[in-house]
């Protein structure tokens, strides 16, 4: 057995995904919050391009970094909505996001080099960077300070070992999106050391706050940061699996050797139908207004349930919220309310009274689940 794979631990959101499935297929009345997938259908142009595509034939191998009227439309992309510059060559569009992320880590880093991942953070950092033979540093942010990024704090965990930081904005669990003093802030900190910024927008396209910050669109930054981006949560293609990454062409060269040989490409037919994707602006302009609607909802209620704090989400579609006098409350809430979220000790350490629930499920649903929830409360507060 690999002994790195062997060490990694599952997907604790995944799991819970899955538990709350089982649970719906066995007959019980459960709510499950934990997913992080959009309960809108994929786009209409988008079905019908794949389809064409499908009906002609379109189904062999793709090879090399993906079609390149695809990723001509990706470097279009990132110079209009991030005022990234990136040559399409500098491209490789992978099976989802988390792939891109995968490739990344795995082609930057050697065994025992360590990777600074600011918590909470997305379940999937840490064991990525296990899977690679790296170590992930925890860089524990303070929910009093709003887990506002700081050199002063990252330097805490700095080594001669560090070799990568990886980042996430709109942030998967909190809903933070990083600003431009904590840009200023991760500039000073790299500058002078060799350590790449792993930049994960995924989120991107779901922010209410004002457009998200690129951190490879500042020239201090650009050649040491590679972009992760994909399709799945702005346009509701989470089981298309494509996404990509994008970088300077000594990342790229690098991530291409390790792509070529494992993921040959992806699929022609989805390339597509990507394509058409980038274009569907009104499509996403509608998904982000009902998920805005959905948060101010959601937030709301559950800010007003004594024993609840939320943190206002700026991005994402994630309510992160601190249960302050129950010790297990995902626990609790699965078993007691029948409401599935995903327990907040699966983003960090220091995080056990924390839950994320997602509101990317309908009103009802929502609605549902906080009358649980405070009926939960209101138990405890008896008690």
């Amino acid at each position: 057995m690999n002994k790195d794979i062997e060490q990694i631990a599952s997907s604790a959101s995944m799991d819970l995904i899955a538990k709350a499935k089982s649970l719906k297929a066995s007959g019980v009345d459960v709510i499950g919050l934990a997913g992080g997938e959009p309960d809108f259908d994929t786009p209409k142009a988008i079905k019908e391009k794949a389809i064409e595509e499908l009906l002609k034939g379109n189904t062999h191998y793709a090879v090399g970094k993906g079609l390149p009227r695809l990723r001509e439309k990706i470097a279009h992309k990132l110079q209009k909505d991030n005022s990234i510059d990136v040559s399409p060559e500098n491209i490789i569009v992978t099976p989802g996001a988390k792939m891109a992320i995968y490739l990344a880590v795995r082609a930057c880093i050697n065994p025992g080099d360590e990777v600074l991942i600011p918590t909470p953070s997305w379940v999937s950092y840490t064991e990525i960077v296990r899977a690679a033979s790296g170590v992930p540093i925890e860089v524990s942010l303070s929910p009093d300070d709003n887990y506002a990024i700081k050199k002063s704090v990252l330097e805490q965990y700095i080594s001669e070992k560090t070799r990568m930081i990886i980042l996430c904005s709109p942030n998967n669990p909190t809903g933070r999106m990083i600003n431009e003093q904590e840009i200023e802030e991760i500039i000073e900190f790299v500058r002078g050391r060799d350590i790449v910024i792993l930049s994960d927008e995924v989120y991107e396209k779901i922010a209410y706050i004002d457009r998200a910050l690129s951190p490879g669109s500042y020239e201090e930054l650009e050649d040491k940061t590679i972009t992760v981006n994909g399709f799945s949560k702005a346009y509701a293609m989470t089981g298309w699996r494509l996404g990509y990454l994008a970088g300077s062409q000594k990342y790229v060269d690098v991530i291409n050797k390790l792509y070529t040989h494992t993921i040959t490409g992806t699929s022609p037919f989805i390339q597509e139908a990507a394509i058409v994707a980038l274009d569907c602006d009104e499509e996403v302009a509608a998904m982000r207004k009902e998920y805005t609607r959905r948060k101010e909802y959601f937030v709301s209620e559950l800010n007003n349930i004594p024993g609840i704090e939320v943190l206002e989400p700026e991005g994402a579609f994630y309510a992160w919220c601190k249960f302050t006098n129950i010790d297990n409350p995902a626990g609790e809430l699965l078993e007691k309310s029948r409401v599935v979220g995903v327990p907040g000790n699966a983003y960090g350490t220091g995080f056990d009274s924390y839950v994320r629930f997602s509101f990317a499920s309908s009103l009802d649903e929502l609605e549902k689940a906080v009358n649980r929830i405070k009926n939960l409360m209101h138990t405890y507060k008896r008690g």
